[in-house]
Order: structure tokens, then C-alpha cells, then sequence
């Protein structure tokens, strides 16, 4: 019977990222649908953001150990000039994945910017 089990990674845990192949685990599916409703709204004309919000907020509560989704929700605070919010946010997605480039490319956004005043 072990003969005919599966070796290595499921084919959904493999992606390709910048022309490499790796390994992940498939985030829940409910995450991942919140995740990509947040993107439509972000790229409506003009942006949902209240809209956004909330779905990536859904999103972090079915995956909250993705630092994406914290990156996210850091981006759509930084947009509706929450500063305080959008730096938590960064800190919490650095927190789970030290280093994670796009919150670090967000951080440093967010240091150069009047966002980061807030309240």
C-alpha cells in the first residue's frame, strides 16, 4: 500500500514565483476569495477601499498567519491615510515572516510618507 502513497509536495502547494518553482501550502479557500475580492476592489475605478477593507479583513480572519494578507491590509490603511493602522499591520506581517519583501518595500513607503502621522 505505501508504494502507491504520494511522494513530495502536492502539485497545489507548487507555484512559480519570478520564474522559480516553490513550495507553499494552499492558503484556506475562503481566504483566498476574500483575498482576491480585496484586489477587485482595489483596482475598481475609482478603488473600493471601504469595500477592500473588509474583505481583507475576512481574509486575515480564515488565514491569519499569511503575511500577505497583513501586507495587504497595511497597503488599503496606508490609502485611507490611517498611518498608525497601516504600520501595525507591517508589523505584525514581519512579524510572521521576517524580512517579507513587499512589507518591507511598504515600510519603507510608509517612512517616507505623511501616512505614517495619523492620529
Amino acid at each position: 500500500a505505501s508504494a502507491c502513497a504520494p511522494r513530495g509536495p502536492s502539485h497545489t502547494s507548487l507555484h512559480v514565483v519570478d520564474g522559480e518553482v516553490v513550495y507553499s501550502t494552499p492558503p484556506p479557500t475562503s481566504a483566498y476569495a476574500s483575498y482576491l475580492r480585496c484586489r477587485l476592489a482595489l483596482e475598481a475605478t475609482p478603488p473600493r477601499l471601504d469595500e477592500a477593507a473588509g474583505y481583507i479583513e475576512a481574509a486575515i480572519a480564515a488565514d491569519p498567519r499569511d503575511p500577505q494578507l497583513w501586507t495587504v491590509q497595511g497597503e488599503i490603511a496606508a490609502r485611507r491615510g490611517d498611518g498608525a493602522r497601516a504600520m501595525a499591520s507591517v508589523k505584525r506581517a514581519l512579524e510572521l515572516a521576517d524580512g517579507y519583501p513587499p512589507a518591507k518595500q511598504l515600510e519603507a513607503r510608509l517612512g517616507k510618507s505623511d501616512a505614517v502621522a495619523g492620529p
